[in-house]
């Protein structure tokens, strides 16, 4: 039981920051960002990609049935796109729909 909670607490993190980043992001590109905003935003950025990479190592390697061969989850999910045709592309697609395009500032994640 405890493995679903902590699998679902690294899930709901991995995100916040996805969330936080993303509004760096959407700030640079507008140029508003300022550099105490940007001194803040690097620890983000690097403790996100941590967890990322630790989310695809572990909670998407047993929900994809796969062994990773990227770091981060985008990049699997780029790839389920791209290459495969069945249950991972359908999951890898419910996964940006409902939890990364909207908060992306190009709209469109994978």
């Amino acid at each position: 039981m405890m493995i679903f909670v902590y699998s679902f607490a690294l899930l709901y993190s991995t995100w916040l920051f996805y969330l936080a980043v993303m509004n760096l992001q959407r700030a640079k590109d507008a140029g508003t960002i300022s550099r105490v905003a940007l001194f803040f935003g690097y620890p983000l950025l690097f403790t996100g990609l941590v967890l990322d990479t630790l989310l695809n190592m572990t909670v998407c390697t047993v929900m994809f049935l796969d062994l990773p061969r990227e770091m981060l989850v985008t990049s699997r999910l780029k790839r389920y796109n791209e290459t495969d045709t069945g249950w991972r592309k359908k999951l890898a697609l419910w996964w940006a729909h409902n939890l990364l395009d909207v908060f992306d500032p190009s709209g469109k994640h994978i």
